[in-house]
């Protein structure tokens, strides 16, 4: 029985850092066709913890668990903060 759950838990995992990836260069991609514009890997490692943190809300949302809601809500400050810092850090990049 560990055996079966512990080949489940490396499948779901793997799927997991497949899908991550996946998006990540995805992303990437979709950045620079569309937009003309370059994201550097931290940049798009954001943008895939925004699309993240709006998925597991909008889950949480729908099924009535609030179980990890208010850790996803309270991972919203820093991640503002991180996009403020990195939008300052950009003007500064611009305008040398």
């Amino acid at each position: 029985m560990f055996k079966e759950m512990l080949i489940a838990l490396v499948a779901i995992l793997g799927m997991g850092v497949f899908y991550a990836v996946l998006v990540y260069y995805l992303v990437r991609l979709i950045s620079k066709k569309a937009f003309k514009l370059t994201l550097t890997k931290a940049e798009a490692i954001e943008i895939l913890v925004w699309l993240a943190i709006v998925f597991f809300s909008m889950v949480m949302i729908i099924k009535q668990n609030w179980n990890l809601f208010l850790p996803i809500v309270l991972l919203l400050v820093p991640m503002i903060n991180l996009r403020r810092s990195n939008r300052k850090y950009r003007e500064m990049e611009n305008h040398e």
